[in-house]
């Protein structure tokens, strides 16, 4: 399998402690204010404002975060392998993304899978109709697929960057409650979805209705779990790192709790999920190289020598499309 040398690129200019601490008040809650963030590492508002713009070539995508179970959708992954994986191939598939809101994500990789999609599904009959939509565009093309129903999952902090771990995480579990939300609800989740630091006065402008609004309504989406986080992504390739997306296969359950309260506590990993088909868990390990992570995967088998039957490595080249478009709209 064909690794991924992390960039050579330093960022626009080379981080100092103060930096970095602005990273790490981004990395837990990506919507502090900078003042909030000045107070914290000890510089001014402007200084702040002026390292997140630097900063800026170190992040990709960053979004809220949405509990897709408290409004009523599962995750559903679909893993492909392409008899030939080409430029004309991903700009097919990158087209198809665009055009159906319930698919969320495509995800290249290098390994036993070529791409990965995500997307929302209320029930069986979505996943359905909308994975045959997307395998009769690439009938003649597909040589493999898996898919995947997520029943938990758990985002970790970019832990491997800071010397004392941020311990929060964010889950999301499929016996979560669906929450009611208003059309208002929907438009300002919207506008939040892929930029967190979106101003309320600004949203309050586009929608036609008072700030007021806005505020009360954002926080009626974080008190009900709706809104789980403001995210920083990080491009890790910039800190010489790389991600690389594990699959698990396990042989029983009696260690399963034991196996999934370790994973949690390791500083490199950066998402847990928990699914039904062929394979039982997915995890994401941000390392330097391979070799970091075959000595992670080493230590799993040692600890874990009767529950571990089958892992499968795939290292996570890029994100090939993002679907803008809301998948909880009617």
């Amino acid at each position: 399998m064909e690794e991924i040398k992390p960039s050579e690129n330093e960022p626009e200019y080379k981080l100092d402690s103060k930096d970095y601490g602005i990273l790490r008040e981004l990395d837990s809650n990506f919507r502090q204010s900078f003042s909030g963030i000045g107070k914290k590492v000890r510089l001014s508002k402007n200084s702040v404002g002026l390292r997140f713009e630097g900063l800026k070539c170190c992040t990709l995508h960053n979004s809220t975060g949405i509990n897709n179970e408290k409004l009523g959708y599962t995750l559903v992954k679909v893993y492909y392998s392409f008899d030939f994986y080409n430029e004309a191939l991903e700009k097919a598939i990158i087209a198809q993304v665009s055009k159906n809101k319930s698919i969320r994500w495509a995800e290249r990789f290098y390994g036993p899978y070529d791409v990965g999609i995500g997307l929302m599904a209320r029930d069986l009959d979505d996943v359905i109709r909308e994975v045959n939509s997307f395998d009769s565009k690439f009938a003649n093309k597909i040589s493999k697929k898996e898919i995947q129903i997520f029943h938990l999952q758990e985002y970790y902090r970019y832990n491997f960057l800071h010397e004392k771990p941020i311990g929060w995480v964010s889950r999301i579990s499929y016996d979560e409650k669906e929450v009611p939300i208003k059309l208002i609800d929907k438009k300002i989740i919207h506008h939040l979805l892929y930029d967190p630091r979106a101003n309320v006065v600004d949203i309050a402008g586009k929608l036609g209705v008072t700030p007021r609004t806005i505020s009360n309504r954002k926080k009626y989406l974080e008190k009900t779990g709706v809104i789980m986080g403001y995210f920083m992504t990080l491009d890790v390739r910039k800190f010489k790192h790389n991600t690389f997306k594990l699959l698990v296969q396990i042989q029983n359950t009696q260690q399963a709790q034991e196996f999934e309260k370790y994973l949690s506590s390791l500083k490199n990993i950066k998402y847990f999920g928990k699914m039904v088909g062929m394979w039982d868990y997915e995890l994401d390990f941000i390392f330097p190289t391979m070799t970091d992570l075959q000595n992670q995967m080493e230590t799993l088998k040692e600890k874990f020598p009767n529950l571990i039957k089958k892992m499968e490595i795939m290292n996570f080249r890029k994100r090939i499309a993002t679907n803008q478009k809301d998948f909880f709209e009617d």
